[in-house]
C-alpha cells in the first residue's frame, strides 16, 4: 500500500466566515457573503494538500453534531478519515472579515473534553497508522483533557518510525514540542511574544532566536514576518519570503493561510524542490488561500502561475 500524509487535527471546528462592510462592535450586520467549512489546521492541510494532488489521512477526535459536519464533508471530498468519537461538541470558530476596513476578527471555542481513554484509543489508531506515513503533520490547540507534552509525544513515536514532522502550534505545547526537534516548526508572532518574549517587529531578534532553535536540531522553521511575509531558516540558509504591493491589495481572507502555507511547503519537500523553488512554492500557497473568501487553493496550476510573483531574498 503506497504510503500517504498523516495529519493530526485535535480539536477540529466548524469554521464560519462572515464578510461584512465596515465591522465595528455593538452593531448589527448583514453579511455580504458567508462561508461554512470544515476546520481546524490539520483538517485544513489535508483539504489543501487534496487541492495539490495529494491524498493525506486526518486524524484527531470528533463529538457532537459539529463533529458529523467535519466527518461528513471530509468523506464527500473522498478524503481518508481515522477521528475517534468523544463525549461533548467539536467547535464552531467565527471569523468576520471586514471588508472595508481590511481587518479580521475571530471567536474561537475550547473544544470538548478528551478523556484518558480516548486519548489512549488515538494514541493505538495513531502508532497503527505511523507504518503507512510519509509524512506526519501535527496542528492547531489542544482541547481540554489532553496534556500540554501531547505533541512531543507524537513526534517521539514518529522518531521511533523514521517519519519527519511538520508542526503548527503555539503557546505551552509547542514549547514542549520542540524538544523533541520536528523536521519542520511554524512560528507565529503570538507565540514568540506570549510565550519567548520576543519583540514581534525585531528581524534581529527573530533571526536569533531561530537560529538557537536550529542549533538543538530543528531542520526548518518558518516564521511569521509582516502581514504574509515569512522568515525561512532552511538547511541551506535564511530567507525573506513576501509578496508585492500589488498581490497584498487583491487579498481577502487571511483565514488558513498558515495551513495552505505548511501544505504546499510539504509538496515541495517530497517533491524534492530546491530551497528556493521550495519556499516560492509554499508562500504562493499562502497567497493563493488569501485571494478568495473559502479557504483552501483553486489547483496547483493556481499556484503554478503565483510562484514567479514570490519575493524571496537570501538573508544568510
Amino acid at each position: 500500500m503506497d504510503k500517504t500524509v498523516m495529519t493530526v487535527t485535535m480539536n477540529p471546528a466548524i469554521d464560519i466566515q462572515y464578510v461584512v462592510p465596515d465591522f465595528s462592535p455593538g452593531r448589527w450586520f448583514q453579511a455580504l457573503e458567508v462561508d461554512r467549512s470544515a476546520g481546524g489546521k490539520g483538517v485544513n492541510v489535508s483539504i489543501i494538500l487534496q487541492q495539490l494532488g495529494y491524498e493525506s489521512a486526518a486524524m484527531g477526535f470528533l463529538a457532537g453534531f459539529c463533529g458529523e459536519y467535519v466527518r461528513d464533508t471530509l468523506r464527500r471530498l473522498k478524503l481518508t478519515t481515522n477521528f475517534v468519537n468523544v463525549i461533548g461538541e467539536s467547535r464552531t470558530n467565527v471569523y468576520i472579515v471586514d471588508e472595508v476596513g481590511r481587518i479580521e476578527t475571530g471567536v474561537t471555542e475550547p473544544g470538548p473534553y478528551i478523556s484518558d481513554e480516548s486519548l489512549g484509543r488515538f494514541m493505538k489508531n495513531y502508532e497503527r497508522m505511523l507504518s503507512r506515513a510519509r509524512l506526519v503533520y501535527l496542528g492547531g490547540s489542544l482541547p481540554p483533557g489532553v496534556p500540554q507534552d501531547a505533541y512531543k509525544d507524537l513526534i517521539l513515536h514518529c522518531e521511533e518510525a523514521k517519519v519527519p514532522v511538520f508542526i503548527d502550534a503555539s503557546g505551552p505545547a509547542l514549547t514542549a514540542a520542540l524538544e523533541a526537534r520536528p523536521m519542520v516548526v511554524k512560528f507565529n508572532h503570538r507565540f514568540l511574544l506570549s510565550t519567548l518574549g520576543y519583540p514581534m517587529g525585531s528581524l534581529d531578534d527573530i533571526l536569533n532566536f531561530v537560529s538557537k532553535i536550529h542549533d538543538n536540531g530543528i531542520e526548518w522553521s518558518v516564521t511569521t514576518y509582516g502581514t504574509v511575509g515569512n522568515i525561512f531558516y532552511t538547511p541551506q540558509g535564511i530567507y525573506l519570503v513576501d509578496i508585492g504591493r500589488e498581490e497584498k491589495e487583491q487579498m481577502v481572507s487571511l483565514l488558513a493561510i498558515d495551513d495552505a502555507l505548511m501544505a504546499g511547503l510539504a509538496v515541495a519537500l517530497l517533491e524534492e524542490m530546491d530551497v528556493e523553488l521550495a519556499v516560492r512554492f509554499a508562500q504562493a500557497c499562502a497567497l493563493e488561500d488569501t485571494l478568495h473568501v473559502r479557504k483552501g487553493i483553486r489547483g496547483r496550476s493556481m499556484v503554478e502561475s503565483l510562484v514567479p510573483k514570490i519575493m524571496v531574498e537570501k538573508l544568510a
